[in-house]
């Protein structure tokens, strides 16, 4: 009996979670509601499929580039040429206030800030603004150090789906030298747009913590799963909201992290959690995958994908317009809205994405004459129908 348990125990290791989840999304319906009742693992399994089933695919994926000082020098790069019905000026210089920071990206609609307290959210589709009403709390920061904020857009009725809801969360960072002292409570401010209010909220924390905030290098804005936004921070930490059960906490990086050597990226793909982490000297970035319940404080991360980014671009570097540069410094990334092995990376004037399962690296840009990528933020997009309306 052992030796049989021994070997259930080594085939239930040998299959990871997420092939189990791509096994069982070829099964039809009544046979998934049959195999629920197999074991809690199965259940879950069984609910991501579901889950992954009734996510729309976008029509349009990519990511905004906006340079840091220059708010108006901003573009959006698709990472498919498939032609879509409608309108849309890629280069999108004149449809911003001239003060305007681009903050985060969520289904298909822009968040925006100006002079740190007034937002609005923006439609590119449509050229549709809603101007929403200035925050209760004066959050104090600088052009490179902003509050901690995340953006949420979706579908609450299913029998209209034009019409969208959002949610926006942001909370306080203390000032210095209070920002190194263990923080017993968090300030927590958010609106809605089925209210159309800014609410504050202070929350006492479980377990204390150090608050910082997010410069340029790290995640420009939270990513959000399930009503959980997840931000990376300058202490080399992830702070965690839980916008439904309203608790707020830091989640540990992987342990086998190689730290004080790189700069990492958190962001969220196919509706899984992942972190990245740019080995700047070496060319190499490290991708983990949230393997845990996003709401487990217990976090169990998985690696997922090693990749030489600098050897694959120095192997033509012709290709890339960096001939003659024996050593090339990745600055900036984000993540493929839909497909996780997908990364956009920036280096001195160049944007690329690197396909991490192929070991492929393809230009997207040069900014030929422009700053280097160093000045420039970039946001993932997803655009999954449009027109649409917000609430």
């Amino acid at each position: 009996m052992n030796g049989v348990s021994q070997m259930r125990k080594c085939a239930k290791e040998e299959i990871c979670e997420d092939i189990m989840i791509k096994i069982l999304d070829f099964l039809p319906s009544k046979c998934l509601a049959k195999f629920k009742c197999v074991s809690k693992c199965w259940e879950k399994y069984i609910a991501d499929c579901r889950c992954r089933r009734w996510i729309q695919k976008p029509y349009l994926v990519g990511f905004f580039c906006q340079h840091s000082e220059i708010q108006r020098e901003l573009r959006f790069f698709s990472s498919s040429q498939s032609v879509i019905d409608g309108t849309f000026d890629e280069s999108l210089d004149n449809l911003f206030h001239s003060n305007a920071h681009l903050v985060a990206a969520s289904n298909g609609f822009l968040l925006c800030n100006v002079k740190k307290v007034h937002y609005y959210v923006y439609n590119p589709a449509t050229s549709q603004l809603l101007v929403l009403p200035k925050t209760q709390i004066c959050m104090e920061d600088d052009e490179y150090n902003p509050p901690p904020i995340g953006f949420i857009c979706k579908v609450d009725n299913p029998d209209n789906k034009d019409i969208i809801s959002f949610t926006i969360v942001r909370y306080a960072i203390p000032a210095k030298p209070l920002q190194f002292a263990l923080q017993l409570a968090v300030t927590i401010e958010s609106f809605s747009s089925e209210t159309n209010v800014w609410t504050a909220n202070k929350i006492i924390l479980d377990v204390p913590i150090r608050l910082f905030p997010c410069t340029l290098t790290k995640s420009p804005s939270a990513s959000v799963i399930d009503g959980v936004f997840c931000w990376y921070d300058d202490s080399l930490q992830i702070t965690v909201y839980d916008s439904i059960h309203k608790s707020f906490w830091d989640l540990k990086l992987p342990e086998d992290m190689e730290r004080g050597i790189g700069c990492g990226y958190l962001g969220s793909s196919a509706g899984g959690l992942y972190f990245a982490l740019n080995i700047i000297f070496k060319g190499t970035v490290i991708v983990w995958y949230l393997a845990s319940n996003i709401r487990n404080r217990d976090a169990v991360w998985v690696k997922k994908y090693v990749g030489n980014v600098k050897s694959t671009v120095l192997q033509c570097p012709e290709d890339f317009g960096v001939e003659g540069y024996p050593h090339i410094e990745f600055n900036n990334m984000v993540i493929h809205p839909t497909v996780p092995h997908i990364f956009y990376l920036g280096f001195q004037r160049n944007i690329i994405s690197y396909d991490f399962e192929k070991d492929v690296a393809q230009l997207v840009n040069i900014f030929s004459g422009g700053p280097t990528m160093k000045r420039y933020k970039l946001f993932p997009f997803e655009w999954y129908q449009w027109p649409r309306r917000l609430l």
